[in-house]
């Protein structure tokens, strides 16, 4: 770490952060206008599409990024480069063709939803080959691009819908998106190509053991976020999941503010910092910074849901409201969870994650199981689910780090 500009790297971190709270704020404002022409059920439909594609790639992926970010600069050489590439691109295209087998699978191979699959697809690979570029830090002009490619793609779909094209803005904003993001890359020189070639058995091997760590999380958290939204689908129908949809949205704003610093600025900090102490030391100091404010995020969020979000939304979508304040337990411990994620892959343990990932998923399906079986509305325990999952990993994963601490301190 001793060649790194400090001070570049703040300048370029500012970006960032600057152009995520862009994209935020617009995205929420152009969500206002959709949510006034688009049912729930339209949007739930939109939905649950997505979050099946999402799944699919999460078990596919063997998250060639984070491989990237954390190797090691003396083993960075162009074989390994041209194999990782290939590598990516070989996952997102078998992973798309087997989602475009589950739309088949379940009678919804429309164009628009084969489009959406194929837009998710490119911007999966895109995303991945970002990471050679980022490995340098090259936040300004990551900032950039990814600021131009939300804010194009949602003022698209804000013109469609004001002119009265309805739910298919949905579709079509994810296409901009990816479109615009690849072409972003591409003219700032973040773009990477090598020549692409079939892998050995053996190499898939060697990719599969290195991020194995990774990519269980990988399926975990991309399960986990997806599975509600196919469970309020499931539980209730596409107007339930359109609701349940809205609802998470509006509790990730937190950690879509700050998502840039603890996935990304952090995730390369924490990989790249060879001092146990200083690494320690500033996980400790992110979590104290990042407590208060998100605790108050959470209190305001119990205290004006109720009146604010009809009012935002409209009246078809009320529900939302109460799903949002029995989510307020994510609002708190969503960012605070992913922080010790980032610490914990990049410092390799694996071990840790995966438990924490497991807390998780029980801190969700309990409540659920309470739902299923009628003892509470299935929506209201699906949100509470999030709260306890967030919640319960967060404690998981710190104590066993504390615990960890102490041990190795005594030996």
């Amino acid at each position: 770490m001793d060649n790194i500009d400090y001070k570049k790297l703040r300048t370029a971190s500012f970006f960032l952060v600057s152009g995520q709270l862009f994209q935020a704020f617009l995205a929420f404002g152009v969500n206002l206008m959709l949510v006034r022409h688009i049912t729930p059920s339209e949007f739930g439909r939109f939905a649950l599409i997505l979050a099946g594609a999402f799944l699919i790639y999460s078990i596919i992926s063997s998250r060639i990024n984070f491989l990237i970010a954390r190797m090691p600069e003396a083993d960075y050489n162009i074989e390994i480069k041209q194999k990782l590439f290939s590598a990516m691109t070989l996952e997102t295209i078998v992973a798309t063709l087997f989602i475009m087998l589950w739309l088949i699978a379940s009678n919804k191979p429309g164009l628009w939803e084969c489009l959406l699959v194929g837009a998710v697809g490119l911007r999966q690979w895109t995303d991945l080959n970002k990471a050679f570029f980022e490995r340098d830090m090259p936040y300004r002009q990551l900032a950039i691009v990814e600021t131009g490619a939300s804010t194009g793609g949602h003022l698209i779909a804000l013109s469609l819908v004001l002119s009265g094209m309805g739910w298919m803005v949905l579709f079509i904003r994810e296409i901009f998106i990816s479109f615009i993001n690849l072409f972003g890359l591409w003219r700032v020189g973040g773009l990477t190509i090598y020549r692409l070639r079939f892998l050995t058995f053996k190499e898939w091997l060697s990719i599969y053991k290195d991020a194995r760590g990774v990519w269980l999380d990988g399926v975990l958290e991309g399960n986990f976020q997806r599975l509600t939204i196919l469970l309020a689908g499931f539980f209730g129908s596409e107007f339930a999941a359109g609701l349940f949809f809205q609802a998470q949205r509006l509790a990730f704003v937190p950690h879509q503010l700050l998502s840039p610093i603890v996935s990304r600025i952090l995730a390369v900090w924490f990989g790249r910092t060879e001092d146990n102490v200083l690494r320690d030391s500033g996980r400790d100091r992110v979590l104290r910074i990042l407590f208060l404010p998100l605790l108050l995020a959470g209190i305001l969020t119990v205290l004006f849901a109720d009146p604010v979000v009809p009012w935002l939304f409209g009246q078809s979508w009320v529900r939302v409201a109460d799903l949002l304040i029995y989510m307020s337990g994510m609002v708190i411990f969503c960012t605070l969870f992913e922080t010790l994620k980032s610490y914990c892959l990049a410092t390799r343990a694996t071990g840790t994650m995966f438990g924490g990932r497991v807390t998780q998923y029980i801190g969700l399906l309990v409540p659920t199981a309470f739902g299923f079986f009628g003892w509470f509305s299935a929506d209201i325990a699906l949100a509470l689910g999030l709260s306890v999952a967030y919640l319960l990993g967060f404690i998981f994963i710190f104590i066993v780090i504390i615990f960890n601490k102490d041990k190795s301190s005594n030996l």
